[in-house]
């Protein structure tokens, strides 16, 4: 929300390339930081304001052939930054199995009790 009131602040209705760029900005960001389910969530809702605000007046959707590019453009930056996220995760994970190898120490598993001796004899 705040990225599409200092679209609007910065004259994205007459460029709304401004808007777009910022809402790019917004969907990276989070990409890099949650899951895939938030991130598309937050795609869409970028998309609305975008669509909503910048490219219609007062929150009203304009279905135009300028908003399916935007779509497009925030669906796409979705899935390019969430692959990118993931191959940072994933190479950070045998990161950490190295710096554990180099001689961290290891946490020691809970000892087990004796076992109950049976009253019964």
């Amino acid at each position: 929300m705040t990225a599409t009131v200092l679209s609007v602040a910065a004259g994205a209705p007459s460029v709304p390339i401004i808007s777009l760029v910022a809402m790019v900005a917004v969907v990276d960001a989070t990409a890099m930081v949650t899951t895939v389910r938030a991130t598309l969530a937050t795609a869409t809702v970028c998309w609305a304001l975008h669509v909503g605000f910048v490219l219609g007046r007062h929150g009203e959707l304009a279905f135009t052939p300028q908003a399916g590019r935007a779509a497009v453009v925030l669906g796409l930056c979705a899935l390019t930054a969430l692959g990118f996220a993931s191959t940072l995760r994933a190479a950070r994970v045998p990161l950490r199995e190295r710096e554990h190898d180099a001689g961290r120490p290891a946490i020691p598993l809970p000892r087990q009790g004796d076992p109950v001796p049976d009253a019964s004899r």
